[in-house]
C-alpha cells in the first residue's frame, strides 16, 4: 500500500517528532519520522533547534572593519570574528544588532542595514542567521565583558579580510558567509 501523497510533492512530510535533548533556551535536538516524496520513510532523521542570531559588519566610514579576537570553544582556539549574537524572544533583528555591538564592542554606529537572513544548516536546521551592516561607528562606552566573551577589538582594512580568511585566522563558517554576503 502506497502511503499518502504529501501537500507538496518535492516536500518532506514530518509524521511524528519526539525531544531527544533539551537544553533551551540555546540547543533542542528531535528525532523525527519523515516521510519523503517517494514513499520512503526515514524513521531517524534528527533536527535541531537553536535561537536565531545577528552577525555584524561594522565599518568605519574610512573602510575598517571591526573584528572581536577571542577563544571560542567550538573550534578550540582564538579567532577573529564578526561581533554578534542571540535575538531574544520578540526582538527585531536590528534591534539586536544594535544591542550587541554595544554590548561587545562598546561602539554604536549611524547607518544599519538588515543584508542577509540565512538557515544556520540545510539538513538540521540550527535557526537563523541574521547579517547586518552598520556602518559609521563612533565608540560610546567601555564593554562590559562577562567571563565567557573577552573580546579584544581590533580594525582591520575591508580589502585584507579575505587574506584574513585564507590565512586560517578568520575560522568560522557563519564569519566567512558574511564576507560573501558583503562582496568581500
Amino acid at each position: 500500500m502506497n502511503p499518502p501523497p504529501t501537500a507538496n510533492p518535492s516536500h518532506w512530510t514530518t509524521l511524528s517528532q519526539k525531544v531527544v535533548y533539551s537544553g533551551r533556551p540555546f540547543l533542542e535536538v528531535t528525532q523525527d519520522e519523515v516521510l519523503l516524496p517517494s514513499g520512503r520513510t526515514i524513521p531517524d532523521f534528527h533536527g535541531i533547534w537553536m535561537p536565531d542570531y545577528v552577525a555584524l559588519f561594522a565599518e568605519t566610514d574610512d573602510g575598517q572593519v571591526l573584528l572581536g579576537r577571542l577563544y571560542k570553544q567550538g573550534t578550540g582556539s582564538e579567532t577573529l570574528i564578526f561581533p554578534g549574537g542571540v535575538i531574544d524572544p520578540g526582538e527585531e533583528a536590528l534591534t539586536a544588532a544594535k544591542r550587541e555591538l554595544l554590548e561587545e564592542t562598546g561602539y554604536a554606529a549611524r547607518e544599519w542595514v538588515v543584508k542577509a537572513k540565512m538557515v544556520v544548516h540545510g539538513n538540521y536546521g540550527c535557526g537563523h542567521a541574521h547579517f547586518v551592516h552598520a556602518k559609521g561607528l563612533t565608540k560610546v562606552q567601555e564593554p562590559p565583558h562577562d567571563d565567557t566573551e573577552e573580546l579584544v577589538v581590533e580594525f582591520h582594512p575591508r580589502a585584507a579580510l579575505r587574506g584574513l580568511l585564507e590565512q586560517g585566522e578568520i575560522e568560522v563558517m557563519d564569519c566567512a558567509a558574511m564576507l560573501g554576503v558583503m562582496g568581500v
